[in-house]
């Protein structure tokens, strides 16, 4: 688990590098809303989704707007 958190992390955290806004949506479920703009659009995802992205090389908003 502590390793996922890690991921997780470094994954929020390469997003941020990117300009992009990153906020917890919910802590039970581990989801993220990461926008590029304005703060009423944006992407809600899971940290899972987020490490799958980074391991992919596609951990950017192309790649979370390709999840939905």
């Amino acid at each position: 688990m502590a390793i996922q958190n890690y991921e997780r992390d470094a994954a929020l955290a390469e997003l941020q590098e990117q300009g992009l806004t990153v906020r917890l949506h919910s802590a039970e479920k581990d989801t993220w809303h990461i926008a590029a703009g304005g703060l009423y659009s944006g992407y809600v995802v899971s940290g899972d989704e987020l490490i799958k992205l980074k391991k992919a090389n596609k951990l950017n908003i192309r790649g979370i707007r390709s999840l939905v």
